[in-house]
């Protein structure tokens, strides 16, 4: 949870930056969703503009993931560490894991 309310990097609320910047990584495949999330695919499908703007119903799988992506910028990679095997007391060089 972010202590302050979400902005574009630009500022502003807009959809039109997130909806860009998910398009972008999509085509680049930096944006990948499982081909099992059905709900996600039909939101998708759903989704259109009318009259220019984009049309918010039934949009909130879409929206969440526009949050995500917009939100990236606030991201902190966590730094490996090795796992310690509790029941002998040693390290297990060949496993490693994200810290949390």
């Amino acid at each position: 949870m972010f202590p302050k309310h979400f902005e574009n990097p630009e500022g502003g609320q807009g959809v039109e930056p997130g909806l860009m910047e998910m398009l972008q990584r999509f085509q680049t495949q930096r944006l990948l969703v499982f081909d099992h999330l059905g709900e996600f695919f039909e939101e998708m499908r759903m989704y259109h503009r009318k009259d220019g703007k984009v049309v918010k119903e039934r949009d909130d799988l879409m929206s969440a993931a526009r949050y995500a992506v917009m939100s990236l910028r606030y991201a902190k990679g966590n730094t490996f560490s090795k796992r310690m095997d509790h029941a002998i007391g040693t390290y297990d060089d060949e496993y490693q894991y994200f810290a949390a």
